[in-house]
């Protein structure tokens, strides 16, 4: 009889551990930590932005890459930058003159929007006059 007994109680153990295991539910994450990781998909280096037109209320991002020169750095626009500011989605370069501006300019180098530093990491534009456009980092 015991050498019936410790098999069956072998596979009762078996059976309860296996069946205590739950594949079902996500694991419990830490919004903290996992907040600290950056995400895959985005370059390193890269530093994203945002963008916000106050008077419109409207708002997007932009994501500052790899340096392109010693003052410039690829610059690309999420979709939704154009209710910002025209031709805002169209950007392709941020150039540090040198003197706290910047300038965002298109493929073709013209510029759309001439920043100056603000707060902290804060840029508010200076040209076109009008413009009442910030950005703020976003990470």
């Amino acid at each position: 009889m015991r050498k019936v007994m410790l098999p069956v109680g072998c596979a009762l153990a078996l059976f309860a551990g296996i069946w205590s295991l739950d594949g079902g539910s996500p694991p419990d994450v830490d919004p903290v930590i996992s907040g600290s990781i950056p995400q895959i998909d985005a370059p390193a280096g890269d530093r994203f932005l945002s963008v916000t037109n106050v008077e419109a209320e409207t708002a997007c991002a932009v994501s500052r890459g790899e340096k392109l020169t010693n003052r410039s750095m690829r610059l690309t626009a999420a979709r939704g930058c154009e209710q910002v500011w025209p031709g805002l989605s169209h950007v392709a370069t941020w150039t540090e003159n040198g003197d706290g501006t910047v300038v965002l300019s298109n493929a073709t180098g013209d510029a759309v929007l001439t920043l100056a530093e603000g707060d902290g990491m804060a840029y508010e534009a200076i040209d076109p006059p009008n413009a009442v456009i910030t950005l703020n980092a976003a990470d």
